[in-house]
């Protein structure tokens, strides 16, 4: 096939975020020419990042959200006090969004292309008057995480939020009508945005379980361990959380415990909090995060609100550390209809609950280390999520077939890197 993929930020290095985008091109590109259409907002792309993504795409142009050609209003409006900086960054990214429409205008008008794929919500716009057929990852639905927020958190907090839902509801439903080849990551937002009827195609995330894997045993010394990005509302009230209501609680039990909380810009108020424990340590960013799980008896996700799938987790099941978390987690891991091997606790006393009856059982640690790993060689493979995602664009592409040029011309002040 060919086929022009629209992404909303360049999916390396792999701690971009944007994992699956990476392991997804990774695939499809050895088998597929692909043109790679992505925002940034990057001010500087560097050289690495496309050095690596060439290797999967024939073509790739960014389109960088920082900067547009602009006016003399927009230079003034950034300078406007409180808003200003919100109002540049909109208009910023609405011109790069233009841009890019162009650029995939053009391209369509140049060559034949199969299918276009895209990622991502603010570049909707890019979309409209495409009249290939067009294969939608919905991904996660950010209206999920939202709702589950509202529920506790206080009055003010919560108008502010219901605003941030309804638009965040309103693009992924109007993203879902785009196109009938659509998919998502887990069942749990698919049936959430579109009903428990709807079929759409799971696309689940997966791990690279070659790079995941243990090589030493844990340290044994009652070491509890949480990641991810921490300035990031869910992974930082689950820190909050985990240290402020769930290990008081442990520490009734066992007086002495290693507590790991790992991860890129922590928040303040998680710093400042973990000052107060001698027991806790908070790294900040890591070169790699695999000697911390590795030391880890315990890895516990108690994320309170959440949407998708926490890659986090699966990491820790691929290192054979038993997992402890909430229900929320645990419903966006559940792959055609198989339950994740996991302790799941409702609240901050049965979250405690599971950890201590962890730390007393080391046969139960060794069953819960060696089930996780097994789930997600069975089920989380980033091979198997890329066929599904493959059939999916395949099934569109059945549809219009165009033979191919090899020639390319295109416009648009955007950087573009040919292979």
């Amino acid at each position: 096939m060919k086929i022009v993929w629209i992404y909303p930020e360049l999916p390396y290095p792999l701690t971009s975020g944007f994992l699956r985008g990476f392991h997804l091109l990774r695939i499809l590109g050895q088998s597929h020419a692909i043109t790679f259409l992505s925002l940034t907002s990057q001010t500087r792309v560097p050289p690495e990042t496309i050095q690596v993504l060439k290797a999967y795409a024939d073509r790739i142009e960014v389109f960088n959200k920082c900067t547009s050609p602009g006016s003399r209003w927009l230079r003034i409006s950034g300078r406007i006090p409180v808003v200003g900086g919100q109002l540049q960054e909109y208009w910023n990214t609405r011109s790069a969004v233009e841009r890019m429409r162009k650029a995939l205008h053009n391209l369509l008008r140049e060559q034949s292309f199969d299918v276009v794929l895209f990622h991502g919500r603010e570049a909707l716009p890019v979309l409209e008057g495409v009249e290939i057929p067009i294969v939608v990852d919905c991904g996660d639905t950010n209206s999920t995480r939202i709702l589950q927020e509202m529920r506790g958190v206080r009055l003010a907090r919560r108008a502010k939020l219901f605003f941030h839902y309804v638009k965040e509801r309103g693009l992924e439903e109007r993203l879902a009508r785009k196109t009938p080849y659509r998919c998502f990551i887990s069942t749990r937002d698919r049936e959430n945005l579109l009903g428990s009827s709807d079929r759409s195609e799971i696309v689940p995330q997966g791990v690279d379980d070659k790079y995941w894997k243990r090589r030493f045993p844990p340290s044994g010394r009652n070491c509890i361990a949480f990641s991810g990005v921490l300035n990031y509302p869910p992974n930082a009230d689950a820190a909050l959380f985990l240290m402020d209501k769930i290990l008081p609680l442990v520490r009734r039990k066992f007086q002495r415990l290693e507590v790991l909380i790992v991860g890129r810009d922590p928040t303040m108020e998680l710093v400042n909090a973990a000052r107060h424990y001698a027991d806790v340590t908070v790294t900040g960013a890591v070169a790699d995060v695999r000697p911390y799980l590795e030391r880890a008896d315990i890895f516990v996700a108690a994320l309170r609100f959440a949407s998708g799938v926490q890659n986090k987790v699966l990491e820790a099941m691929a290192m054979e550390v038993p997992v402890v978390t909430t229900p929320v987690v645990a419903a966006g891991l559940c792959v055609d209809g198989i339950e994740p091997p996991l302790v799941i606790g409702l609240n901050d006393e049965e979250i405690a609950d599971g950890i201590i009856r962890l730390l007393i059982h080391p046969e139960k640690r060794a069953s819960l280390s060696a089930a996780g790993r097994r789930f997600v060689e069975a089920h989380c493979s980033w091979s198997h999520s890329a066929e599904r995602l493959e059939g999916l664009c395949l099934a569109a592409a059945g549809h219009v077939r165009g033979t191919c040029r090899p020639d390319l011309i295109s416009t648009g002040p955007s950087l573009i890197y040919p292979k």
